[in-house]
């Protein structure tokens, strides 16, 4: 066959034309990489890097919510360089997205042409999503990526331009390598490995490959390079799993205005110059069906994470998590480049405005973006009345204010959060000096960075928003012998004042084994729904609601055995059945006299690692239920 040179004459020739694809893709990398470290210098960690950050301070096979291998990284360079700056731990994941470029290069000059090729390139790197956040931020993008377009690399060497024998073992053993390093950067991997056998099973000449021993030998390859994965979650309940598995599966019903959210959020991170021609071309190629091989393998490898977390989100409360399907739509940008390079020679003015305009506006909205971050500027032009880019704005200026009390030398201490969000912030005001803790319900990784059954008599560094805390003295009372604010702390940017609110309190003497009493006179910050008024003169409180629940905060590695309710009934004999996290555990019979009557029960053993927070549901068979006391008692011989 031969092949018709469409390249443009010399004297035609411009930037989106270049006269070497390779060079210019080549220059782009070079030219992003440089925006992308002055970014790094710019903006502070956002919410998720500061906590994967603070989950990196400590080497484990496997993680809570993530994969390793982007932690890995992340503890390497913080004990390698003795830094935690920002600028220095994100080096290794733009060097990461360098060589995601290059590989989609020549992924699409593969399938394609070297043309189609710089501009995927080009076109995945004014995409906000991926030029911003997996190509420069902290995260498992980063990782997921490269390792990602790597695999489809060789697939589409093994599928597409088959090799037979020897050869066809070494491509596929290779594979098995670059996918379990996919593997041990996200669990999106999964998706990879069935786009690739969708392909084998929807094209007949690639059907022998079912038969052949070489696929399974590297997909075991690739899940003994992912075995940590497997031993974490092996250790500790398969928690990682249930925990990601369990976001898809939960349901409040069918919600179409989160599809909506859904599909406007993807655009809207991907950039609708972007996005609209992208969801074209995978139509397009869709349609096709499988007549194509090359456009339908592209379509076979991202079809899975796109249309999943799309479609889950109809039910799913998947929240603002739009990155998820990024995966799939990288797949797309070789036949997104293609359009451009088609486009370039069809229609050239149409391509030139939508390639020009696109990285135009792209670099406007970084820039507006990057010197707000730095200065301020737009909260002084538009006051605003909430910040998003507030995330990207660190504690570590509290650093020396917390060293200068003398907070970060203190033996046998540690610091803490009430939310997984606020203990990466906690610790980039610490810096490693102290382990860090969540005490809440979802702790996630930092579940893991200190065993708070080793810490009793240890004092607590806590640190939080005012709204977040609310009333720690409150809430804690009963975990330290005393509690005391020691100040609160402003934050500025670019000269201002941008948050007021972060207290610091100083705990003493820690305990997990306290047993646990509640008398109706305890503040709010205890209760959970379905409770009276607080009264300070009522003996008890009142159930107000079908059910009533107490929210009580326990360390997940500390058993607790014997629980007494005491509680009556001021209208009528009733009985009251009591349940904790969910399960019965014992019934009260109250008299019509208006009586106390006691329940002594033995709670069960057995609780979920990371739970700082367990429900007990008091539920009255019709209203006029007092409860006097709540008493919990921890086994005193040992953790369950």
């Amino acid at each position: 066959m031969t092949l018709t040179n469409t390249a443009p004459p010399a004297a035609a020739r411009s930037w989106l034309t270049p006269r070497d694809p390779a060079r210019a893709t080549l220059a782009l990398i070079a030219i992003t990489a440089i925006i992308r470290v002055g970014l790094g210098v710019l903006m502070d960690y956002g919410n998720g890097e500061s906590y994967y950050l603070a989950t990196a301070r400590d080497l484990h096979l496997s993680y809570f919510d993530q994969p390793p291998l982007f932690l890995w990284i992340g503890w390497a360079m913080v004990h390698l360089t003795g830094s935690d700056d920002p600028a220095i731990i994100r080096l290794p994941f733009i060097a990461l997205f360098a060589g995601t470029t290059w590989v989609l290069f020549t992924l699409t000059r593969r399938l394609f042409s070297a043309e189609a090729g710089f501009h995927a390139a080009l076109l995945l790197n004014i995409s906000a999503v991926f030029t911003i956040s997996v190509g420069g931020w902290f995260q498992p993008d980063g990782p997921l990526m490269l390792f990602w377009l790597l695999t489809a690399w060789i697939l589409a060497r093994l599928l597409l331009e088959p090799a037979e024998g020897a050869r066809a073992w070494g491509w596929w053993l290779l594979a098995g390598l670059c996918l379990g390093l996919t593997l041990l950067s996200k669990y999106h991997a999964v998706f990879l490995i069935a786009g690739a056998g969708l392909f084998v099973l929807t094209r007949a000449e690639q059907r022998r490959w079912l038969l052949h021993p070489a696929p399974y030998a590297a997909l075991m390859l690739a899940l003994l390079i992912a075995s940590p994965v497997l031993v974490w979650n092996a250790q500790n309940d398969w928690i990682s799993f249930a925990f990601q598995g369990g976001r898809s599966v939960e349901s409040v019903g069918i919600r179409p205005e989160w599809l909506l959210r859904s599909v406007i959020g993807q655009m809207t991170w991907l950039l609708p110059w972007v996005w609209l021609p992208m969801i074209w071309v995978f139509v397009r190629a869709l349609a096709r069906g499988p007549g194509t091989p090359r456009d339908w393998f592209l379509v076979c490898l991202a079809v899975g994470p796109v249309a999943f977390f799309t479609v889950v989100a109809l039910w799913a409360p998947l929240g603002f998590h739009f990155h998820w399907q990024a995966p799939g739509y990288l797949m797309l940008f070789p036949l997104l480049g293609r359009l451009a390079a088609d486009g370039l020679d069809r229609r050239p003015r149409l391509a030139k405005t939508w390639l020009t305009g696109s990285v135009a506006v792209t670099a406007l909205v970084i820039v507006v973006l990057g010197s707000h971050i730095a200065t301020n500027w737009i909260a002084r032009v538009v006051p605003l009345d909430k910040d998003p880019t507030l995330e990207a704005l660190e504690w570590r200026a509290l650093r020396d204010d917390l060293r200068a009390e003398g907070l970060l030398e203190r033996p046998n201490t540690f610091a803490a959060a009430v939310h997984w969000v606020e203990g990466g912030k906690v610790d980039s005001a610490v810096g490693g000096a102290l382990p860090v803790v969540v005490l809440s319900n979802d702790p996630r990784n930092l579940a893991f960075t200190l065993d708070l059954t080793r810490a009793e008599g240890w004092d607590m560094l806590l640190m939080g928003a005012g709204r977040r805390l609310k009333d720690p003295t409150a809430r804690f009372a009963q975990s330290f012998d005393s509690l005391e604010r020691i100040d609160t702390y402003t934050l500025r940017r670019g000269g201002d004042v941008v948050v007021t609110d972060i207290q610091a309190w100083l705990g003493r003497g820690f305990s997990t084994r306290h047993e646990i009493r509640f008398d109706g006179a305890d503040p709010d910050s205890y209760f959970g729904d379905g409770w009276g008024a607080f009264s300070p003169d009522a003996k008890g409180r009142a159930i107000a609601a079908p059910q009533a629940t107490l929210r009580i905060d326990v360390e997940p590695r500390v058993g607790y055995g014997r629980l007494d309710v005491r509680a009556r009934s001021v209208s009528g004999q009733q009985t009251l059945t009591v349940t904790w996290r969910g399960r019965p555990v014992g019934r009260l019979v109250l008299p019509d006299d208006g009586a106390a009557v006691a329940l002594e029960a033995t709670l069960p053993g057995v609780r979920r690692v990371g739970h700082h927070q367990v429900d007990l549901t008091l539920i009255p068979e019709r209203p006029g239920v007092v409860v006097e006391t709540v008493v919990l008692e921890p086994v005193r011989t040992g953790s369950p």
